[in-house]
């Protein structure tokens, strides 16, 4: 096997392609209490999160979290209703997702 690139070393459509592949098994996707908090909020259920993530696309560059050290994307989904965007965070130790928060507009 190669090597793997590291999170911080990614394109956007690299990150891309890795969330929409990690996102295919829903084991691998984990909700911090924030994330479930704005969910309900917003009116999202899970299944709306694991489309964006399968099926979104990342338009802004990724960030790295200075408290945590964690790479953070953005995967944004256009619905005709709604725009939904899910934030989630990438660590080299932990190749699982995290979703940190959900984000909705209306249009």
């Amino acid at each position: 096997m190669g090597a793997r690139i590291a999170f911080h070393q990614m394109s956007n459509v690299q990150l891309q392609t890795y969330i929409r592949r990690l996102a295919q098994d829903s084991s691998r996707v984990f909700f911090l209490d924030h994330a479930i908090l704005r969910m309900r909020e917003r009116g999202v259920n899970d299944m709306a999160v694991f489309m964006c993530l399968r099926e979104g696309l990342i338009q802004r560059p990724a960030r790295t979290d200075k408290k945590t050290g964690e790479l953070r994307a953005r995967m944004e989904h256009f619905g005709s209703a709604r725009n939904l965007s899910v934030v989630v965070a990438l660590d080299e130790q932990d190749p699982d997702l995290l979703v940190v928060t959900v984000i909705t507009r209306m249009r």
